[in-house]
């Protein structure tokens, strides 16, 4: 399969040196002509490509074509890119008013001597490329006009069922047999084991997402408490599926947690009395011993008579290594035909019918899936939106129904189809790139994006207004789209953040990049081929691996965990990515400026001190990532001649480097601990923002205390900046004596954001009133151009009413919390915005919420911590304002109320009920079972509280199917299931949580 990835690999290099010549020629001395011949032949050679199809895998003398191609490109993308750095060079040293005469730091730093190397070197390379033309005739091949050839991409991507389990097609019998299995209390082994086994692609994985979700959302009696889910992999390294269960339980991470008896004793803490759930995916051990050593720990935690373990394997062996008895060894079946034309269909036209004259083609192409429903997602994907019965016919007489027997084999070669199809070889590059990361890697879309425009594999087309982080965009949703990604993370107004590949697909990557990269899990595994391009060393012993000078030379891609550079033969002149996230290395080479291609450089949650001096010349950097450095100290000068940086990360006001305005390609500053940290000196100063006109994503600026007025402010010109998330952050610790002297509205009203903001974030801001773009967005704004959707106001002290607020009618969610000052809620406050969320905690002064100020259709409420005078005199009338939408109300810290309001009771289609700090409560009311929409009721901190309903309301709670309790003594005594006289009304629930 590596052998037809040869076109698509050379097209994306032709097509580059095409724009790098384009960009050129303006700009050379002495070789114009020659760059126009050059850039004549490679736009010929380019049209021949597409008529090479698979001759390039049945005729040796033209993938001798392709690889002598391949290398020419190679060279020539060097040396442009060679000339490129010293235009670029020689402008910031313009800019810098450096003007030499003799050498300086660069050995050809002499434009005329440089000219005269560069201009041998193309005319060396126009010969090879002329003789590579010629030789092409003897092929007899034509060519096609670059931009006619067959462009077989679709419409919008659909990107939305990867991980939708409720969509899960043919397997519901499946899932209900697991489930019993689970739930059988007939043979009460400790940690029962059920195995789900199966080829690859068959859905293991899939049906044991199904199976998680149906326990969690149907509420089946015997349910369990927790539910942890590690994906294993071949990797079955004992500490890290502990450290992996410890995050699935508490839902972060393990911090610096590195002893593993802290690990196991924090699970054990999570999970002490409770029977629990334990998913180990993708397993492939069959060594006992880990097993066992396993399966020990196991054993001394949480309630191991009722807690269970799913396994999801390919091997039968490891079943049994896992000790899984015979009737509890689930056997995968294919999946039905039907079942299979359904995916197809699905994914090929979505809700709309499939035209009849490609559905007898469709039942073809579903008997050739083999059962294989991972199959039938990527062809059907491949097909999407396609009505030409040419493509669906071309895809079923390609296609051989796999050999089963023979495991992976048969799909791989059907799975490849879709990899032949995908519309532009860029494309093609950038999938088979992601063979870098190993398998079960959760591949983050920022940082992939990066990674391939680094590469060269993203390039926009002349005349676009398109960015390349747009069409890297563009590539990973199609990517999504194809089923080639599946979505592991997603975020409503950012779309897709992280995603991974199915092992399959994964073999997918491999096999077409198969000699262009290598992943080097063990010191001893293999040679690395010489002509390696992408290298990943994630070998995990003490021997660092040495990378010898032939691999060095032509290595574009590295990742290390290692400090590899004392044991370099050579210099890395061709790297592009240099990725030591996590390293252990203390220093970088003092040879930077060597590496004068380098464009994506990655030094996070490492040890490195300092930064080399050679480091200011990496002119072709777009990409730096250093969060996390905790012993890293900054040059005083700053970034500020690194002008192509695109994306800077790091975190802590001490790495923010100076001089950041002189980076105007600059799109990503900071993390979402802190973007900008305003400052005192030169080059620290908000006014370094304002020539930073493309920031996109998220921007934080914190220090605003520091910034004097609104005309200062005003320097930063926010409003030309499309970020999608902004949050302005004043000291939180100042006293009230500086408070009242400060010039925080003034400041603020020069802070006018640009009207794409969805997100507003407005942390210890200490002014009185809000501004008047907040107060009334159609003043600043054009009508129905604005689009926040959340508004945040934390920690505002001095922050006295919220009036009426005007114009912001995409608003979502508000957030109002810990403003001591904030006295009153206008009526009607947002009753203008379609607020789907509203949160208000902890404002102790606020003695006026208005009656009317919730809109309609608001979903969720979470209010308290107001102070006496707001308990009493809200009578809560504003429920019927909302009482068939809120789905979630929590109250919390009401001190003085004696009772819950009764007009809660109103609430029909109310599901979730949280009460926390109802000091004086002490017993719920008969009303509560008139909710008859409840499915969670969480009670706690209430210490007072001893009695529940009546066993007859509680029975009126239909659909209640979890009731938790928290730090309430009175009641927790007794709900307690031995001795409690409260234990039979709620005996019944599927999921009780004390604690």
């Amino acid at each position: 399969m590596a052998e037809t990835f040869l076109t698509p690999m050379v097209d994306v290099t032709i097509s580059k040196l095409i724009s790098a010549i384009a960009d050129q020629i303006n700009l050379a001395v002495s070789w114009k002509a020659e760059l126009r011949r050059l850039k004549d032949t490679l736009t010929m050679i380019r049209g021949l490509l597409q008529r090479v199809g698979e001759r390039q895998v049945t005729d040796p003398d033209v993938k001798l074509w392709l690889e002598r191609l391949r290398d020419a490109a190679s060279d020539a993308d060097d040396v442009l890119d060679e000339v490129a750095y010293e235009n670029l060079k020689r402008k910031i040293e313009i800019q810098n008013h450096i003007r030499r005469k003799v050498c300086y730091y660069f050995s050809l730093s002499n434009p005329l001597i440089f000219q005269m190397k560069m201009a041998k070197k193309i005319k060396n390379i126009i010969a090879t490329v002329d003789d590579i033309n010629k030789q092409a005739q003897g092929f007899r091949l034509q060519p096609i006009p670059v931009g006619l050839g067959v462009d077989h991409r679709r419409g919008n991507p659909q990107t939305t069922s990867f991980c939708d389990v409720s969509q899960v097609v043919g397997r519901d019998d499946d899932v209900s047999r697991i489930v019993e299995l689970l739930i059988d209390t007939a043979n009460q082994l400790p940690l029962r084991v059920i195995s789900i086994i199966g080829m690859g692609g068959l859905g293991k994985t899939t049906l044991a997402q199904s199976v998680r979700n149906k326990l969690k959302k149907e509420g089946i009696k015997n349910d369990f408490a927790k539910i942890v889910w590690v994906c294993v992999s071949e990797n079955f390294d004992v500490e890290r599926i502990l450290k992996e269960m410890l995050e699935s339980v508490t839902g972060s991470g393990c911090g610096n947690i590195t002893n593993v008896d802290t690990v196991i004793q924090n699970i054990q803490n999570e999970l002490v009395g409770e029977n629990y759930l334990l998913i180990l995916d993708d397993v492939w051990n069959l060594e006992r011993q880990k097993w066992e050593e396993l399966r020990r720990i196991l054993l001394g935690i949480g309630n191991n008579s009722r807690s269970r373990i799913v396994v999801t394997t390919r091997d039968e062996r490891v079943a049994s290594t896992m000790g899984t008895l015979p009737e509890h060894k689930y056997h995968l079946k294919e999946l039905e035909k039907d079942a299979r034309l359904f995916i197809i269909k699905q994914r090929a036209f979505g809700n709309s019918s499939i035209p009849s004259d490609l559905e007898p083609i469709g039942r073809e192409i579903a008997e050739k899936c083999g059962g294989v429903p991972l199959v039938a997602n990527v062809i059907g994907a491949t097909l999407c939106n396609s009505r030409n019965i040419d493509d669906w016919l071309s895809i079923k007489n390609k296609m051989k129904a796999p050999e089963l027997q023979k495991e992976d084999g048969g799909i791989l070669s059907i799975l490849k189809l879709s990899f032949d199809r995908l519309p532009d070889p860029a494309l093609k590059q950038c999938f088979a790139f992601c063979s870098i990361f190993p398998k079960d890697y959760v591949m983050q879309r920022k940082i992939l994006i990066e990674l391939w425009m680094a590469e060269g594999f993203i390039q926009s087309p002349e005349g676009s207004s398109k960015s390349m982080e747009d069409i890297g965009d563009e590539y990973f949703n199609d990517l999504l789209s194809y089923s080639l990604f599946q979505v592991v993370d997603r975020d409503v107004i950012l779309g897709h953040l992280s995603c991974k590949m199915h092992d399959l697909i994964h073999d997918l990557a491999q096999s077409v990049s198969k000699h262009n990269t290598v992943i080097l899990e063990s010191i001893s595994e293999r040679n690395i081929p010489n002509n390696v391009q992408h290298l990943n060393l994630i070998y995990g012993g003490e021997m660092v691996p040495t990378i010898l000078g032939d691999v060095a030379h032509n290595l574009h891609t590295l990742f290390s965990k290692h400090d590899f550079f004392s044991g370099m033969q050579t210099d890395l002149k061709r790297l592009r990515v240099l990725n030591l996230c996590g390293a252990v290395i203390e220093e970088l080479p003092f040879y930077f400026d060597n590496m004068k291609s380098l464009r994506f450089l990655g030094i996070s949650s490492t040890n490195i001190k300092e930064l080399p001096k050679s480091f200011s010349k990496l002119y072709n950097l777009q990409t730096f990532r250093f969060m996390f450095c905790e012993y890293l100290k900054m040059p005083s000068e700053g970034v500020g001649y690194l002008i192509n940086l695109r994306h800077i990360y790091f975190i802590g006001e001490g790495h923010m480097p100076a001089n950041v305005g002189r980076l105007t390609s600059l799109q990503t500053l900071g993390s979402m601990m802190g973007s900008f940290f305003v400052g005192t000196r030169k080059g620290l100063k908000i006014e370094e923002l304002g020539s930073l006109s493309r920031l996109k994503g998220s921007l934080v600026i914190t220090n605003l205390e520091l910034v004097k007025d609104k005309s200062e402010a005003k320097l930063a010109k926010l409003h030309e900046k499309a970020v999608d998330e902004l949050r302005l952050c004043w000291g939180c610790n100042r006293s009230e004596l500086e408070l009242e002297g400060s010039h925080d509205e003034d400041v603020l009203e020069g802070l006018r954001p640009h009207s794409n903001l969805q997100r507003l974030k407005i942390d210890s801001y200490g002014g009185k009133n809000l501004p008047s773009w907040i107060l009334s967005a159609n003043e600043l704004f054009s009508p129905n151009n604005y689009n926040l959707v959340q508004l945040d106001i934390r920690h505002c002290r001095k922050l006295n009413s919220i009036p009426v607020i005007n114009g912001h009618s995409s608003l979502k969610q508000l957030t109002i919390w810990d403003c001591s000052g904030l006295t009153s809620i206008a009526n009607g406050a947002f009753e203008k915005m379609s607020l789907e969320k509203i949160s208000i905690r902890r404002c102790p002064k606020l003695e006026s919420l208005g009656a009317t100020c919730l809109p309609l259709g608001l979903k969720e409420l979470y209010i308290g911590g107001l102070s006496g005078e707001a308990e009493e005199s809200l009578d809560f009338s504003f429920i019927h304002h909302i009482h068939a939408s809120l789905e979630k109300l929590s109250l919390f810290e009401w001190k003085n109320l004696t009772q819950l309001p009764h007009q809660i009771q109103h609430l029909t289609a109310l599901r979730e009920l949280k009460i926390e700090s109802f000091i004086e409560l002490d017993a719920l009311p008969e009303w509560l079972g008139n909710l008859s929409s409840l499915v969670s009721l969480a009670i706690e901190d209430c210490k007072n509280l001893k009695r529940l309903p009546s066993a007859e309301a509680i029975r009126c709670l239909a659909k209640l199917k979890e009731l938790r309790i928290r730090a309430c003594p009175g009641l927790m005594e007794s709900c307690d299931e031995e001795t409690g006289a409260e234990w039979p009304k709620i005996s019944h629930i599927p999921n009780i949580n004390l604690c």
